[in-house]
């Protein structure tokens, strides 16, 4: 048996537009580009991904276009791409079939799939279809998103896969001690453990940085940042060179070069009026590189209404000023003293809540149905966020209309 090579990558989320950015948009696919030209240049013969190849289960004309130009690449360097369905790619009940399965039968990628009969899964054989794919060189067992039932169906995985003298992958879209109690496919570390005798490489993927457990779990992370709180978790995020001389394995992370994000936290105390607060922010200096993305958090007590600061005319002259692709201001002044790591010390939705509360009661002290408006406010920002149908979002703006 030769030695080979395999990428393993996840979480590609092509479409996915952040902020309705075109720049955004094309991100995805440079990151995706750049990997598929690491594996032409180092002789890889198979590309792994493990599962929300796609950011939406449905895409446009344009996502699939750019899809099958770099898809195209592979196939005329002779580079197999496995694929597993993530949370993000299973298509909508009705319609029965993602777009992973379209690639799939146009023999752009070979699309692992399990089987669930009467309750219990199943693994059959690839041959035009399946979950276990071997040749002469690797076996590798593909298995889409199981959402809450991925442990329960962990234990009959076991019994489907045999020990055999050949490097085996295990593809799970999952997430291992990450996100426990919140039924999102999440696994127990001591769950995996019992596979290590009939898997050589648990190929992982969901969450969005890098972890490895035991030297049998990897998940890479995603390519590229999707939302600016990316940015807070310090993990790496890239893809798994994986060089096999069976039963050996040696690995390699290789970073990728996703858009830089920068999270700044200023307290903003001892300051009297407006004018002072804008000079205090005009004059701030940070070393950021052109084309970055930043969130800008404000935080700490004033003596005035913290809604008189002017946030698009920060966000204009920070844009200006560093050139920056993007922006958000955050305004907590008044709100939250000291910039401690509101993940810890605060739920979102309700800070959340609370900013747009303390903004209705200044702009428009005599709303009687507030609680409602809120309410609505935070489904159509979700809505914006899934990149929901545009024509899902002009309903809830009309609906929106009616409550006003």
């Amino acid at each position: 048996m030769e030695e080979f090579h395999f990428i393993h990558c996840a979480d590609l989320h092509l479409g996915c537009t952040p902020a309705r950015l075109e720049e955004r948009f094309y991100d995805f696919f440079f990151q995706f580009s750049n990997l598929i030209d690491y594996a032409i240049n180092n002789h890889i013969s198979y590309i792994l991904v493990s599962g929300d190849f796609f950011h939406l289960k449905v895409i446009n004309s344009k996502t699939l276009n750019e899809t099958t130009i770099l898809l195209e690449k592979c196939k005329e360097n002779n580079i197999k791409v496995f694929v597993i369905e993530g949370n993000h790619d299973k298509a909508f009940y009705i319609d029965e079939e993602s777009w992973l399965v379209y690639l799939h039968k146009r023999k752009y990628i070979i699309l692992l799939e399990h089987e669930i009969t009467n309750g219990e899964i199943k693994l059959p054989i690839y041959e035009q279809n399946g979950s276990i794919y071997e040749d002469e060189n690797i076996r590798i067992i593909g298995i889409g998103y199981l959402g809450s039932s991925t442990e329960k169906y962990l234990k009959d995985i076991k019994k489907c896969i045999k020990k055999k003298n050949k490097f085996t992958v295990l593809m799970l879209h999952a997430a291992v001690n990450r996100l426990y109690g919140q039924d999102m496919g999440d696994i127990r570390k001591e769950q995996l453990e019992s596979l290590k005798y009939c898997v050589d490489y648990i190929a992982l993927g969901h969450i969005h940085n890098r972890y490895e457990y035991d030297e049998l779990c990897y998940n890479p992370g995603s390519l590229e940042n999707i939302r600016l709180q990316d940015g807070y978790q310090k993990d790496q995020k890239g893809f798994y060179d994986v060089c096999v001389n069976y039963p050996n394995k040696e690995i390699k992370y290789i970073i990728s070069n996703y858009r830089p994000i920068f999270l700044e936290k200023i307290t903003i105390d001892n300051l009297q009026t407006l004018d002072d607060v804008n000079k205090y922010i005009a004059n701030l200096e940070y070393n950021i590189p052109p084309q970055s993305m930043m969130e800008l958090s404000l935080y700490g007590k004033l003596p005035f209404n913290a809604y008189l600061i002017d946030i698009d005319k920060i966000k204009e002259e920070f844009t200006k000023k560093y050139k920056l692709l993007y922006i958000e201001v955050n305004n907590y002044i008044n709100m939250i003293s000291k910039p401690e790591t509101i993940e810890e010390k605060v739920d979102p939705k309700q800070l959340e809540k609370m900013m747009i509360n303390n903004y209705l009661d200044y702009q428009y002290p005599d709303i009687t149905n507030k609680d409602n408006i809120i309410k609505n406010i935070i489904l159509i920002e979700e809505a914006l966020q899934n990149e929901e149908d545009n024509q899902k979002i002009i309903d809830m703006l009309l609906k929106m209309e009616d409550i006003l």
